[in-house]
């Protein structure tokens, strides 16, 4: 007969591994979130000082390569990023309408027009966020230079 207490006492500890791994896991989820939050917060709070003593933000970029590289990231992304978005949605839409009734294929289609459907959000709020951001601007008493919008 076997009195070995050091054998019972690994048959109990898968549970601490897949408690440290649920941990670790969340962790390596919320880390790069609260990371991203605070250079977000840094950059706002360092931008704010700096808009708060200027009426029209950008005016030193009038004239300059600046000018013409915001001129072309904007047309770039309205050039070639809606086409692109168009051109996943549909083909996201043809995999679905091919899929029958196959479940996997059906999931992997809905999950592809969902992610395209999000690049689609994310490059429309890219193009509109200068103007938004503009209007709410201009209610706290500073706005965008002429120069410095897109569109």
């Amino acid at each position: 007969m076997n009195t070995d207490t050091s054998h019972q006492s690994t048959e109990s500890s898968p549970e601490c591994p897949d408690s440290v791994t649920r941990i670790r896991q969340a962790w390596r989820r919320v880390v790069p979130v609260a990371i991203t939050l605070a250079v977000w917060l840094a950059f706002f709070a360092l931008a704010s000082g700096s808009v708060a003593a200027q009426s029209n933000v950008g005016d030193v970029y009038c004239g300059t390569g600046v000018e013409t590289g915001i001129g072309i990231v904007f047309g770039a992304v309205a050039g070639l990023g809606l086409p692109a978005t168009g051109f996943y949605v549909g083909r996201a839409g043809l995999s679905y309408m091919r899929a029958g009734g196959n479940p996997e294929k059906k999931n992997q289609a809905k999950e592809k027009l969902v992610m395209s459907c999000v690049g689609f959000v994310i490059i429309v709020l890219a193009l509109i966020s200068p103007e938004l951001i503009d209007k709410v601007g201009s209610q706290m008493g500073f706005g965008f230079s002429d120069c410095v919008r897109p569109f």
